[in-house]
């Protein structure tokens, strides 16, 4: 653990955040009790399965990254295939909580929270590491 927290706040925010949304995801994102029973369904249902793909992808990407491997990417930099993939996760998380809406349950506003810290995280992260954000101004020149 005290290793982990030598790593920047960007980066901690993204294994970490990641690592915890994995675990959440296998919770009940919907859930309902009747008769003493309790019945649910995890983040592992429909358009979900895609999020929880792209949280173990962008886990194993980070691993990558940390044990310093080169991977070549073509045109995309490290950080930017972190980004890429931390703004996927948020857009299939977010696709996730509206569609799976009847009975939301606790870990699904804890999984929609993660996805932010995670997307800012690899955001804050990438632009840190010089990665140049599309669609941003550019300064005038001279």
């Amino acid at each position: 653990m005290d290793r982990l927290m030598k790593f920047p706040r960007e980066m901690q925010a993204v294994l970490g955040g990641a690592i915890l949304y994995l675990v959440f995801s296998f919770f009940d994102w919907q859930q309902v009790s009747a008769g003493g029973f309790t019945f649910g369904v995890n983040e592992w249902h429909g358009i979900g399965i895609v999020a929880g793909l792209l949280v173990i992808a962008l886990l194993a990407w980070e691993v990558v990254r940390l044990m310093g491997m080169k991977v070549q990417l073509g045109p995309l930099t490290p950080g930017q295939l972190s980004a890429l993939l931390a703004l996927l996760l948020l857009v299939f998380t977010v696709i996730t909580f509206l569609t799976h809406s009847t009975a939301r349950h606790w870990p699904a506003w804890i999984g929609l929270i993660l996805s932010v810290v995670i997307a800012a995280g690899a955001f804050v992260r990438a632009k840190s590491e010089g990665v140049q954000m599309p669609g941003g101004t550019q300064p005038p020149t001279s």
